[in-house]
């Protein structure tokens, strides 16, 4: 196979992830909620849950919610080529910044999924509290109190590890170490978010607004990858050749 084959096969791996991520997170995460719908929640039990994600999938079918969690789980792998074509566009790759790029961008891969299906579970059993009789209530929401320290502990680092790879990214894009022009730093997924959340807060309330919070950061993620494409795909076939 020769480089430049790879090269589009990651570009089509690296958008197929995206949309597969987009979905799930709109699956599984992307509900108008109104509080005051949910005061069992909301009122009767504050301090014993977490008021936004107690109620934040409560609309949601197991089915949905299941889809949401899959599709995106199963098809994290495919972000793994994304990675290495985004790296191809360094320089200099037997340097320490390199390999320490590399190793946490990867290390973001491999802890997303777990935190991503997460949602899952702690939406189900915030289901269960709300559709079942009271007297189960005090034994379910000492289970949702255990599944919401999992997704703590899944979660979030997956997010700060995603976090600190791309910004390790664009510092490599600032400072001349990789093939693309210095603003190209302000392009990639973190950058890319932080523009997306005043735009998407200026939207009226509706579904769609829900679907674009649930899914910001890989929208980023496929934004990125088709301005890589479109922009800059040349810069690694002419190393191809």
């Amino acid at each position: 196979m020769t480089y430049s084959t790879k090269v589009k096969l990651s570009f089509i791996s690296a958008i197929i992830a995206s949309i597969c991520w987009v979905m799930g997170d709109i699956l599984i995460a992307g509900f108008t909620v109104d509080p005051n719908d949910y005061p069992l929640f909301t009122k009767d039990y504050v301090g014993k849950v977490d008021p936004e994600f107690s109620i934040l999938m409560l609309q949601g079918s197991t089915e949905r919610l299941m889809s949401g969690a899959l599709i995106a789980a199963m098809t994290a792998s495919l972000f793994l080529p994304a990675i290495w074509l985004a790296i191809q566009y360094c320089k200099d790759k037997n340097t320490w910044y390199f390999y320490l790029t590399y190793f946490v961008l990867i290390l973001s891969v491999m802890l997303m999924p777990l935190g991503h299906a997460v949602f899952f579970f702690v939406g189900e059993i915030y289901k269960s509290i709300y559709h079942t009789d009271v007297v189960a209530h005090p034994y379910l929401l000492k289970t949702a109190s255990g599944f919401m320290k999992i997704f703590y502990i899944a979660w979030k680092p997956a997010i700060i590890v995603l976090f600190i790879g791309w910004i390790l990214y664009s510092l490599m894009v600032f400072f001349k170490k990789t093939i693309l022009p210095r603003w190209a730093g302000l392009i990639t997924p973190v950058f890319i978010t932080l523009y997306q959340k005043p735009l998407i807060s200026l939207l009226p309330t509706s579904d769609f607004k829900s679907w674009l919070e649930a899914a910001t950061f890989n929208i980023s993620y496929l934004i990125f990858f088709i301005l890589l494409l479109i922009l800059f795909k040349n810069k690694l076939d002419i190393k191809s050749n």
